[in-house]
């Protein structure tokens, strides 16, 4: 991506007369080819391609790292890699129709499932194809950023660590950018959008169909006054992820959500908040690379640090290594820690308890740092951080929503 065309071009014509030259001496001298020959070629074509990098660097072009395919599934997909069949002993979770899902009223529950099925009928399927989207909701606005920074504050908190954009610019433009990912839980939503996703899942389609529920009328009898503050309700508004290939937020936890695929497939590691709550060594052990003091991306998180023993035991026990396709959604209980990777473009919604109408960002909250400590964070950090028990946790309605890992530094 971002490969100035005449370059890309002039590669491709390299590496094709090679193979021909290469095609041409296998038919005068039948012989096997020898098996340095394809590592030579590939050598030659990614030189000549970094050398077409440097040069649009040098002149100050843009690199175009827009998303130019047709739709969705022509993107570049890692299934190979970070795929899998959801076998019982690494997945784990049951696989529920959308009828069980209500009948059992599982977001209550606290424990993961995967629920089938749930985009049928959805206006999405066909609104929301690449093309089409860019031509229906071009200027929904939102914010990119890295998705590893993002993971790390919460797309509320990442300050100057993110961007605007709108629908079209980041598809556009910015996709396949390594370090851009879209996903704006304050994204104020064109209704028609909105609707492309009816019906909602529940619980969310129950205040969409009744946002009084519950609620009974003031002493004044002049208006209803709902007995449950807004953020303990699964209200009816969603959030938006929208990212290419082995993109993913790293490791965190929030309130009760569900995640809805729509296109691609994405990869879960998820992790009881039983298991982790109230020890930070653990946490720290197993959502860094504690070893170099690093916090890695959720792809190489998978690649490098997954396979240790010690890791890959714990998520056996104590949690789940799942695939969600398209049509599936994933509920993902009160506190669990989980990270995801795309497996191919990958396009989803989002609902989370407390979660309401997003006005867009404004200007000043793109200016903080959030990697500049206050004297709060300080002092939760000193005076706190031994403190933070399982108390801590059960009550924390009032306190921020997202969280990666309580710092032991």
């Amino acid at each position: 991506q971002g490969v100035d065309k005449v370059y890309l071009r002039d590669c491709t014509n390299i590496s094709t007369m090679a193979t021909s030259t290469n095609r041409n001496h296998r038919e005068r001298r039948p012989r096997s080819r020898p098996p340095k020959h394809d590592f030579y070629i590939s050598l030659l074509t990614t030189a000549l391609l970094a050398l077409s990098i440097v040069r649009s660097q040098e002149t100050d072009e843009p690199i175009d790292y827009g998303n130019h395919n047709p739709e969705w599934e022509d993107g570049p997909s890692s299934w190979e890699e970070f795929g899998h069949d959801n076998d019982p002993s690494v997945c784990g979770l049951p696989v529920l129709t959308v009828e069980e899902w209500e009948a059992g009223r599982y977001w209550e529950g606290d424990m993961p499932v995967l629920v089938k099925n749930v985009t049928d009928g959805w206006a999405a399927l066909n609104n929301w194809k690449k093309q089409e989207m860019v031509r229906r909701y071009p200027d929904a606005e939102a914010t990119m950023g890295e998705a590893r920074l993002v993971g790390e504050t919460g797309p509320d908190d990442a300050g100057k660590n993110l961007s605007p954009t709108t629908v079209k610019e980041f598809i556009t433009k910015h996709m396949y950018d390594p370090l851009k990912y879209f996903f704006d839980r304050k994204i104020a939503i064109p209704k028609g959008m909105l609707e492309d996703c009816h019906p909602f899942p529940m619980p969310t389609r129950a205040y969409l169909a009744n946002p009084e529920a519950g609620s009974t009328y003031a002493l004044s009898k002049k208006r209803k006054v709902r007995k449950t503050p807004d953020r303990e309700l699964w209200r009816d508004h969603l959030a938006i992820s929208i990212g290419s290939d082995l993109q993913g937020l790293t490791f965190h936890h929030h309130r009760e959500a569900w995640n809805t695929v729509i296109f691609g497939s994405k990869r879960w590691i998820l992790w009881d908040h039983a298991r982790w709550k109230g020890n930070e060594k653990l946490q720290w052990k197993l959502t860094r690379d504690w070893a170099n003091g690093t916090h890695v991306t959720s792809a190489e998180w998978i690649r490098r640090l997954y396979p240790e023993p010690e890791r890959t035991e714990e998520i056996r026990i104590y949690g789940h290594d799942c695939i969600q396709r398209a049509g599936y959604l994933m509920f993902v209980p009160h506190r669990w820690m989980h990270m995801v990777v795309n497996i191919g473009d990958t396009v989803s919604v989002i609902s989370e308890v407390g979660l309401g109408i997003g006005d867009g960002k404004k200007p000043e909250d793109f200016l903080f740092d959030p990697d500049e400590s206050s004297d709060d964070s300080e002092d939760w950090s000193e005076d706190n951080s031994e403190d933070w028990s399982e108390d801590d946790m059960e009550d924390d309605s009032e306190s921020e929503d997202w969280f990666t890992y309580v710092n032991e530094e």
